[in-house]
C-alpha cells in the first residue's frame, strides 16, 4: 500500500531558493525546496514548470547550482548541476533544461541519496566538486568514480565548536573560506586549500584560522562573505563579513587581509583587542529575530539584505564613515556606516526561510524569498534613489514649473500670459538678477567629510560682469569671475579662480547657472542649477524688490554621482541688496563637504547701487499676491490628467517622448524620496499609465516622458476650491466650485462649458454613464448635493445631436434622511435604483420607478450600520450577472471594511414592501483603516481596493490577497487622485499634492510578483472540508476551511489539476475578525454556515455563500455571548447537531435550529439553541454544566443528528457521556451531568472521532489519539434489552512516536451480504510526521460475545508526511476517490490511501 499511496499536492513551508543560470549568465529557472520536494518554476513567466521528491523525510534546507555545459540535444540543450541538502542528507543531480524563449520541460536526474552524522549548515559547488560544512566544523565533499555510487569525505576541520549557521566562499584553488556561526555567539573565519578537494585528502597543514569575533549577545543565526569589493574609500579591493544573530543586530567585520596565515590555536590577548576592532558597523532594525543576510553589490554600490522573523526584508545602504587615510582599509570601529533603506513586507506571519539573489544585470536587482507561510515572492531591489527598471516612474511640479512650460511655449494656449505674468512687470527674480551686478567681497568656508577633499578659508573678490546675452532664449546674461586665496587647515597657501555664467530669461521668470568650458572660460558649456524662488517670498509679479528681509532660493543638481544642493540668502535693506550667502552641500561617492560663501559690497559701491537703483524712492506694496497652486485632479480615458488650481484655472498634463539630448536631468521629473524611478523598459497597457520612455543616447536607460502643460480657461466659480468628478469608464468630466455652478468638460473640443447653476455651493458630485442600448446620443446622469440642503438633484446630460453643445434633461429631487451627508452613490440602471451612502455609514435606497410628478423622492429603504459610523466612500455595482431579481454592490468605507450586498426587488414593483438588501460578504484588507475607492479589472474582474495606512497609500488585489503599491505621500488629508490599470498588470498612477508640490507615482505593474502563493502565515490548528455542494454551472464542488494561529480563516477549493503555480490548492477567500488563534471549525450539514472557535471564548457563526467576481463570501452573522466578564477562557472544541423545528401541529416546519455544545478550557460545557434559517440569528442557552478541573479537548455527539448524547474528551486521558435530552426538553441555566467516564489515555486526549456501525442499535466505535501516542478504540452500544450502554475499550500503545493530534475516518469496505461484519478504514497523524493508515473491522452487534472480542484492527499503511505538527485530518473526494488533506505547518494532500485494503478473512483480536 506505501508504494502505492502518493502525495499529489501540498503547501510547505519554503525553506531553500535558488536561481538557475545558464552559461550567458542569463536567469533561466527559479528552485524552491518545499519539504522534501524540489520544486522548479520558469523564471521568466513564474510558471511551475516540474517538482521532483528529493529525500524520503527531511525537508530541504540548501540548494547550491552551478551551470556545467550546454548541450545542443531535442530540446533539451543546458545542464546544471546541483546540490541539494537536508538536515543530514545530501543529493546531486543535474537538471536539462531549454534555452528557447518560452516554458520548456525540465528533466531532473538524481544520483543516491548519501547520509552524514551530523546536521549540514551550509553547502556549495566550486569547479572541484561540491563543499557541506556541518554543526560541528566540519567540512566534507562528495567522490564520485565511475560506476560507483557517490561516498562522503571529510576533507578539512575548523575550530571545534557547536555551530548554527555556515558559509562557504571559493577564492581561488588555493583557498576555500568558511565563515562559522555559533550558538555562543562567536564567528570563526577560516580557510583550507583547494588541493584537498581535488586530492580527495584532509590536510590538516592547508587549515587556517583567521579570525575569531565576538560581540554578538545570543545564537549567530547567518553569516555571510562578500565578494571582493571596491569603493567606500578603501584605496584598494577589500573583503567584509556579515552576521546576524539572536539579539537582533546585523553586524559587519573587516576580513581584508583574510589570507594571512594563522593558526588554529587560540588568539592571544593582543589579537583578541586586534580582532575586537573589526566591526566596523553594528545596526538594529527588525521587530524579531534575524535569520539570514545577505551582500547585494552593483558596480561600487553595496547593500546588506537582512531577513527576519518578522517576514520582512530590511535593506542597508552602506557607505563610508571616517576611513584612515593612511592604510589601505579602515581599521576603527564604525568607519563603515549602515543606513536604513528601506523595508519589504510581501508575506504573512512569521519568517523569511529562503532567500536568493541573482547577479545584477541591466540595473536590474532580482531577489526572491521564501516563508513559512509557503509564498514565493519575486521582487526587484531599489537603490537609494527608488530606481527599478522599467516599471515606475516618478516626477513633481509646482506652479511655477508649470508657468515655465507654457511662457517656453510648449503649449498651443492662449492663456500663458495669465499664469506667466505680464511681460512689462519685472519680476523678483529680475530684479534680483540686475542686484547682483558689480564686485563683491567674498569669505568661502570649506568643511570636508573625507580626507582627499581639503577643508579651509577662501578669501578673495567676485565680480559679476554684465554681456549681451550668448544664447537667443536668454535676455540677461552675467559672466562670473572669482579671484582669491585658499588657506587650508594644515596652513597651505595658495592662488584659486572660478568662472561660471549667470543668466535670466524673462518667459519663465528664472535665473540659472551654468559651467564654462574647459578650456575657454568666457564660453558656456552646460546647465549647472537653476535659481528658483521660495513660494514663501510672496508673488513672482511685483515693481520692486522688497523692502526690507530675507529672499531664499534653491536648487539642485547631479553630476554624475554627486548631489550638490545649492542654498541662496539675499539680505535686503532698504530694498537694496547689501549682502547674501551662498551655501553648496555636496554628497557622492567621493565627495562630502558644506561651502558656505558670504557676499559683500564695499561702502563705494553700495552707495552707488542705492543711486541707480532706486528712483523715487519706489517701495514694495506690503500686501501681496498669493501665489496660485494646483489644487484637484482627475484622469481621463486618453491618459490625459485634469487639474484645476486655486485661482479658478484649469490646466491638461498630458506625456510626451522627449527627443532633445540633455546631458542632465529633465527639470520637471524630479526623483521623490523613497519612490521609484524609470530605467530600461516602455510601460506597457493602460495609456493613463505610458510615462516611460527610452533616451536614445542610452538605451539601456529610461526616463519618464516629458510632461506637457496647457491651460484650457480660468473661471472664478472654480476659484479656492473645486470638485473633480469623472463618470465611469467614460471621458466625461463634471466640475464645481463655489458658486452652485456644474461645468462639463469637452474633450473633444478641449473646453470647459458651464451646464448647471444650482445657485448654492455644492458639497457632493456625481457622473455616471446611462447604459441603454435605446439612447441613440451618449447620456450621463448626474447627482449633486448643495451644502446644507436637504435634496438631491439628479439631472440627465447628453452631448447633443451632431456633436452639439451638452444638453441638460429635466431633474429628479431626492429627499436626503436626517443629518445625512452624502459621501458616495451609485445608479443602477436595470434596477433604476439609486443608492446613497453617508458620513455616518448609513445607507439609503430610491426607487426612481416610484417617482409622481414633481414632488421628490422619499428614500424607500433606510439601512444603518453598514459600515458603523464611519463614511461610506465607495458604492459600486458589481459587473452585470445573468440574474432577473439580484443585482449585487459593493460598499466600502473608513471603518476599513468592504462588504458586498445582494439586492433583491419585490415581485410586486409597487407595493409598499421594501426593496431588501443583504450582505453576502465583509472583509478587510491588511492596510486599513481608510478605504477610499474600488474598482473590478476590465481583464481579470479582480477587486482593486485603495486607501490610506497612516502616511502611506495602499493599493491592494483582494482575490489575490496582495500589495500592489505603496507610496508615502504624508497621509489622507490632501488632495490626491488614483487611477488602476484594467489590463491585468497590477499598475497604476497616484497623483497627490503635498507641501503646494504635485507628485506623480506610476507604476506598470504591480511591485512584486507572487510566483506561489502559499497559504496561512502560521501553524494551521483546525480544518474541515464541507459536504459536496451543487455550483450553479452543474458542478460539484467542495470547500476546505481552514484556521490558523494567525487568526484568519481560509477558504480554498482543491482540483488535481495544479494551476501555474504548481498547487492544486485554491484560496477563495480570507476571513479575519478573530483575534485570537483559531481552535476548531466546523461545516453545517448543507455547507451554508461555518463556525468557528478561538481563544478569549470568541465563537462565531459565519454566512458562506459564492459571490459574483469574489469567488466566496462570507459574513459572521452572530457571536456567542461570552462565558466571563474577563473573556480569557479558550474554546476547545464543539459538537453541532441539526434539526427540524417542530410547529404547533407537529409537523416539521422549513425552520431548522442548530444544538452546539460548547466545551471551554475551565472544564465547563454549555449548549445553545442556534436557529440557522430565520432570523434573528441569537443564541439561547438550554443547559451548562462542570466536568471536573480538567481541561475538556473535544467534543461530538455520538449519534447525529440526534443531539440525545455528547461525546466529550479532557486533558485527564478519560472519554466523558453527557446525555442531553433534558436541555431539549426542559432547558435550563445548569444541571447538566455526565453519566459515565471511561479511561483510555494515559494523559490528555488530543483527537476524536466517531464512527456510527448501526444508528438503530445505537452503536458506535469512539477513535481517540492520545499526547501519550497511543490509540484508543472504545465500543459503545446501547442494547434493547438493558437500559445501560455497554463501553468496552482496545488501546493500542505506541502507535506513533509522538502525540497523535488527529483521527479521521475514510470509508467502509462493504462484505458480502451473508458476511456479519464491519470493517472501516480511518488514518491518524501527530507530532512524528508520519500518517498511518488503520483497518478495523467490527462482528455485527447482533452477534453474541463480548463487544471487544469482536473488534480487529491492522496497521495497513505507514508514510511520512512533510507537514510538522500536524493538527487536522480531513477526506475530501477526488478523482481517485477519497483522499486525506492533512492540515498543520503547511497542508498536504494524499490519494489512493485505500487502494487495494480488502476485509479480513477473520476476527483477530
Amino acid at each position: 500500500m506505501t508504494d502505492d499511496a502518493r502525495v499529489n499536492d501540498l503547501i510547505n513551508p519554503i525553506t531553500a531558493l535558488a536561481f538557475i543560470e545558464d552559461q550567458s549568465g542569463d536567469l533561466r529557472l527559479l528552485l524552491a525546496g518545499e519539504g522534501p520536494n524540489l520544486t522548479v518554476f520558469d523564471h521568466r513567466s513564474g510558471r511551475f514548470t516540474a517538482i521532483k521528491r528529493i529525500f524520503e523525510t527531511q525537508a530541504i534546507h540548501g540548494i547550491s547550482a552551478i551551470s556545467v555545459s550546454n548541450h545542443h540535444e531535442r530540446h533539451l540543450d543546458c545542464v546544471t548541476e546541483v546540490l541539494i541538502w537536508g538536515a543530514r542528507c545530501v543529493r546531486l543531480g543535474l537538471l536539462r533544461h531549454g534555452l528557447a524563449a518560452g516554458p520548456l520541460p525540465v528533466e531532473v536526474e538524481l544520483k543516491a541519496v548519501l547520509i552524514l552524522d551530523d546536521w549540514i549548515l551550509g553547502g556549495c559547488l566550486i569547479p572541484f566538486g561540491p563543499i557541506l560544512v556541518t554543526a560541528h566544523n566540519v567540512a566534507y565533499t562528495v567522490l564520485e568514480d565511475t560506476g560507483k555510487d557517490p561516498v562522503l569525505k571529510r576533507i578539512a576541520a575548523g575550530p571545534d565548536s557547536m555551530l548554527y549557521s555556515a558559509h562557504i566562499e571559493y577564492i581561488d584553488n588555493a583557498q576555500i573560506l568558511v565563515a562559522s556561526g555559533t550558538v555562543f555567539g562567536d564567528i570563526f573565519v577560516w580557510s583550507f586549500s583547494g588541493t584537498a578537494v581535488s586530492r580527495r585528502a584532509e590536510s590538516q597543514a592547508s587549515i587556517q584560522l583567521h579570525y575569531k569575533f565576538t560581540g554578538h549577545d545570543g545564537s549567530v543565526f547567518g553569516v555571510r562573505l562578500s565578494p571582493k569589493l571596491s569603493g567606500l574609500g578603501f584605496r584598494d579591493a577589500y573583503r567584509l563579513l556579515a552576521s546576524c544573530s539572536d539579539d537582533r543586530t546585523v553586524r559587519l567585520w573587516d576580513i581584508t587581509d583574510c589570507d594571512v596565515t594563522k593558526s588554529l590555536q587560540p588568539p592571544d590577548k593582543d589579537q583578541k583587542k586586534e580582532m575586537s576592532t573589526r566591526c566596523v558597523a553594528t545596526v538594529m532594525g527588525h521587530a524579531s529575530r534575524i535569520w539570514s543576510v545577505h551582500f547585494l553589490v552593483s558596480g561600487d554600490k553595496v547593500n546588506v539584505l537582512s531577513f527576519g522573523e518578522d517576514g520582512t526584508t530590511q535593506v542597508w545602504q552602506l557607505t563610508q564613515g571616517d576611513p584612515d587615510s593612511s592604510s589601505h582599509r579602515s581599521k576603527e570601529p564604525g568607519a563603515i556606516s549602515m543606513s536604513h533603506q528601506r523595508t519589504y513586507a510581501y508575506h504573512c506571519g512569521k519568517n523569511i526561510w529562503a532567500t536568493a539573489l541573482a547577479r545584477p544585470q541591466n540595473h536590474a536587482r532580482t531577489i526572491c524569498t521564501g516563508g513559512a507561510d509557503g509564498r514565493i515572492v519575486r521582487y526587484q531591489v531599489l537603490d537609494e534613489h527608488g530606481s527599478i527598471d522599467g516599471q515606475v516612474s516618478a516626477g513633481k511640479w509646482t506652479m511655477r514649473d508649470v508657468a515655465v512650460q507654457l511662457a517656453e511655449g510648449q503649449t498651443s494656449s492662449g492663456s500663458d500670459a495669465a499664469l506667466s505674468g505680464p511681460s512689462t512687470h519685472k519680476t523678483v527674480c529680475e530684479h534680483v538678477f540686475d542686484a547682483l551686478g558689480g564686485t563683491w567681497t567674498i569669505k568661502r568656508d570649506i568643511k570636508s567629510a573625507l580626507p582627499t577633499s581639503p577643508s579651509g578659508t577662501f578669501s578673495g573678490e567676485a565680480q559679476f560682469e554684465s554681456r549681451p546675452p550668448t544664447a537667443k532664449e536668454f535676455d540677461k546674461e552675467y559672466l562670473y569671475v572669482e579671484n582669491g586665496k585658499f588657506t587650508t587647515v594644515q596652513g597651505l597657501l595658495f592662488a584659486a579662480t572660478r568662472h561660471y555664467v549667470y543668466r535670466y530669461q524673462q518667459a519663465s521668470g528664472l535665473m540659472s547657472a551654468w559651467f564654462v568650458k574647459p578650456n575657454d572660460s568666457t564660453v558656456v558649456d552646460y546647465l549647472f542649477h537653476e535659481i528658483r524662488l521660495d513660494s514663501s517670498n510672496g508673488s513672482s509679479i511685483h515693481e520692486s524688490l522688497p523692502v526690507n528681509g530675507v529672499i531664499k532660493a534653491s536648487s539642485y543638481h547631479l553630476c554624475i554621482k554627486d548631489h550638490y544642493t545649492p542654498t541662496y540668502d539675499l539680505h535686503l535693506v532698504e530694498g537694496h541688496l547689501q549682502d547674501w550667502r551662498l551655501t553648496y552641500e555636496v554628497k557622492g561617492p567621493q565627495k562630502d563637504y558644506v561651502a558656505e560663501a558670504s557676499y559683500t559690497r564695499n561702502e563705494k559701491e553700495l552707495l552707488a547701487v542705492q543711486n541707480t537703483r532706486r528712483p523715487g524712492g519706489q517701495t514694495l506694496p506690503k500686501r501681496q499676491i498669493k501665489e496660485d497652486n494646483l489644487r484637484s485632479y482627475v484622469f481621463l480615458a486618453d491618459g490625459s490628467l485634469l487639474v484645476t488650481t486655486a485661482h479658478g484655472r484649469v490646466l491638461i498634463k498630458s506625456s510626451s517622448s522627449s527627443t532633445e539630448s540633455e546631458r542632465e536631468v529633465d527639470q520637471d521629473v524630479i526623483g521623490v524620496p523613497g519612490a521609484p524611478q524609470a530605467h530600461q523598459y516602455q510601460c506597457t497597457g493602460d495609456r493613463r499609465h505610458q510615462h516611460l520612455s527610452p533616451c536614445p543616447q542610452h538605451p539601456d536607460v529610461v526616463h519618464p516622458k516629458r510632461s506637457t502643460w496647457k491651460v484650457v480657461g480660468q473661471y472664478e466659480a472654480l476659484r479656492s476650491s473645486s470638485i473633480l468628478k469623472q463618470a465611469e469608464a467614460s471621458n466625461i468630466v463634471l466640475l464645481s466650485g463655489t458658486d452652485g455652478h456644474v461645468f462639463f468638460y469637452d474633450s473633444s473640443k478641449s473646453e470647459v462649458v458651464p451646464i448647471l447653476d444650482l445657485k448654492t455651493k455644492i458639497a457632493f458630485l456625481y457622473a455616471q454613464k446611462l447604459c441603454t442600448s435605446h439612447l441613440e446620443t451618449k447620456a450621463h446622469f448626474i447627482l449633486a448635493v448643495c451644502l446644507g440642503l436637504p435634496v438631491a438633484y439628479v439631472h440627465q446630460i447628453s452631448d447633443g445631436d451632431h456633436g452639439g453643445d451638452a444638453v441638460v434633461g429635466q431633474a429628479l429631487k431626492l429627499t436626503l434622511p436626517a443629518c445625512f451627508i452624502v459621501t458616495s452613490s451609485c445608479y443602477l440602471t436595470r434596477l433604476r435604483l439609486w443608492v446613497l451612502g453617508s458620513r455616518t455609514g448609513v445607507l439609503a435606497i430610491y426607487d426612481e420607478s416610484a417617482a409622481r410628478d414633481d414632488r421628490a423622492l422619499e428614500a424607500c429603504s433606510i439601512l444603518t450600520g453598514i459600515h458603523g459610523r464611519d463614511a461610506i466612500t465607495v458604492i459600486q455595482r458589481l459587473p452585470d450577472r445573468h440574474e432577473k431579481q439580484n443585482t449585487y454592490i459593493l460598499t466600502a468605507g473608513r471603518d476599513g471594511y468592504y462588504t458586498v450586498h445582494k439586492i433583491t426587488i419585490p415581485t410586486a414593483r409597487y407595493t409598499k414592501t421594501l426593496i431588501e438588501l443583504h450582505t453576502v460578504h465583509r472583509s478587510t484588507p491588511p492596510f486599513g483603516p481608510n478605504i477610499e475607492g474600488a474598482a473590478f479589472d476590465r481583464q481579470t474582474r479582480n477587486l482593486i481596493l485603495w486607501g490610506f495606512q497612516s502616511k502611506e497609500f495602499v493599493v491592494w488585489n483582494a482575490p489575490k490577497d496582495m500589495e500592489t503599491m505603496r507610496i508615502d505621500c504624508g497621509g489622507a488629508h490632501r488632495n490626491w487622485c488614483y487611477a488602476p490599470c484594467d489590463d491585468g498588470s497590477d499598475g497604476g498612477t497616484f497623483v497627490w499634492t503635498k507641501a503646494s508640490i504635485c507628485h506623480m507615482h506610476s507604476q506598470s505593474q504591480a511591485s512584486h510578483q507572487v510566483i506561489s502563493p502559499g497559504g496561512h502565515g502560521r501553524e494551521i490548528k483546525a480544518m474541515d472540508i464541507s459536504p459536496t455542494l451543487g455550483e450553479s454551472d452543474g458542478t460539484k464542488s467542495q470547500y476546505i476551511a481552514t484556521g490558523s494561529e494567525d487568526t484568519n480563516i481560509r477558504i480554498w477549493s482543491y482540483s488535481a489539476q495544479k494551476d501555474g503555480t504548481g498547487s492544486g490548492f485554491h484560496c477563495l477567500g480570507t476571513f479575519k475578525r478573530h483575534t485570537t488563534g483559531i481552535q476548531q471549525l466546523r461545516w453545517s450539514d448543507d455547507g451554508s454556515l461555518l463556525f468557528s472557535a478561538a481563544g478569549c471564548e470568541e465563537f462565531f457563526v459565519w454566512r458562506v455563500q459564492p459571490v459574483p467576481f469574489l469567488g466566496i463570501g462570507a459574513v459572521c452573522e452572530s457571536v456567542c455571548p461570552k462565558v466571563t466578564d474577563d473573556g480569557d477562557l479558550r474554546v476547545m472544541d464543539f459538537a453541532i447537531a441539526e434539526a427540524p423545528h417542530d410547529s404547533e401541529d407537529g409537523r416539521n416546519s422549513a425552520e431548522k435550529f442548530c444544538v452546539i455544545s460548547i466545551v471551554y478550557s475551565d472544564s465547563s460545557l454549555r449548549v445553545y439553541r442556534y436557529p440557522s434559517t430565520t432570523a434573528p440569528h441569537s443564541f439561547w442557552l438550554l443547559q451548562s454544566g462542570r466536568y471536573t478541573t480538567h481541561c475538556l479537548t473535544a467534543a461530538s455527539y455520538l449519534y447525529p443528528p440526534s443531539p440525545n448524547v455528547l461525546c466529550t474528551a479532557s486533558s485527564d486521558g478519560h472519554i466523558v457521556f453527557w446525555p442531553t435530552t433534558d436541555a431539549l426538553d426542559h432547558p435550563s441555566a445548569e444541571g447538566l451531568q455526565f453519566d459515565c467516564r471511561i479511561p483510555v489515555h494515559q494523559n490528555s486526549v488530543k483527537s476524536m472521532f466517531i464512527i456510527r456501525l448501526d444508528p438503530a442499535s445505537l452503536d458506535c466505535l469512539i477513535i481517540t489519539g492520545g499526547d501519550d501516542g497511543a490509540l484508543g478504540i472504545t465500543r459503545r452500544q446501547q442494547s434493547k434489552a438493558s437500559a445501560q450502554p455497554i463501553t468496552s475499550t482496545l488501546l493500542i500503545p505506541k502507535a506513533h512516536a509522538a502525540a497523535i493530534n488527529a483521527v479521521e475516518c475514510l470509508r467502509e469496505i462493504p462484505h458480502a451480504v451473508d458476511k456479519p461484519l464491519r470493517t472501516h478504514v480511518f488514518v491518524s497523524s501527530g507530532n512524528d510526521q508520519r500518517l498511518k493508515t488503520w483497518v478495523v473491522q467490527v462482528k455485527d452487534p447482533g452477534m453474541p460475545g463480548n463487544l471487544i472480542d469482536g473488534v480487529a484492527v491492522r496497521l495497513y499503511g505507514d508514510q511520512h508526511t512533510s507537514v510538522a505538527d500536524a493538527s487536522s485530518l480531513s477526506t475530501i473526494s477526488t478523482a481517485k476517490g477519497t483522499g486525506v488533506i492533512v492540515a498543520g505547518i503547511g497542508m498536504e494532500c494524499f490519494e489512493d490511501l485505500t487502494s487495494g485494503i480488502m476485509p479480513f478473512n477473520s476476527i483477530v483480536r
